[in-house]
């Protein structure tokens, strides 16, 4: 997948062609090998957190697992928020991936901290996790 729309709970106002639209979703895209130092610590962060959660005693691991069960972004989300590292960290990191390109508002519009101010704290929540589910849990397991 290059590409996952995520749609807004919450719409915000941005100028687009000089007048103010309605943001009702983001485009965001895998990012590329200029911005690998920006999701670097994202898939670092969400790699510690699913091993401390793994060895924290899952005492189902001798049950079968599905082999394409997919993570979805609510769940890397609290994952991270159980995780004992920083999500203060993680959160400003996905902010800079973002405002790197790979984030467009109505997959125009390039996000940047301006218009994240406006996005509900749901909604940046729900993108930094539709993006770890999307591009950086597939990257771990596909070795992409």
């Amino acid at each position: 997948m290059s590409e996952y729309t995520y749609e807004l709970k919450q719409s915000f106002k941005y100028a687009k062609s000089g007048e103010q639209e309605d943001a009702t979703f983001i485009t965001i895209t895998a990012p590329n090998y200029d911005q690998l130092l920006k999701a670097a610590p994202i898939k670092q962060a969400f790699m510690a957190a699913a091993r401390q959660v793994t060895s924290d005693g899952d005492d189902d691991k001798d049950k079968e697992k599905p082999t394409d069960a997919k993570i979805t972004g609510q769940q890397c989300i609290q994952l991270l928020y159980n995780w004992d590292g920083d999500m203060v960290k993680v959160l400003v990191y996905a902010q800079e991936l973002f405002k790197s390109g790979v984030a467009l508002v109505d997959g125009e519009a390039k996000l940047n901290i301006e218009l994240i101010k406006k996005m509900s704290a749901a909604d940046f929540e729900g993108l930094v996790g539709a993006y770890i589910a999307n591009f950086i849990a597939p990257s771990l397991m596909d070795g992409q």
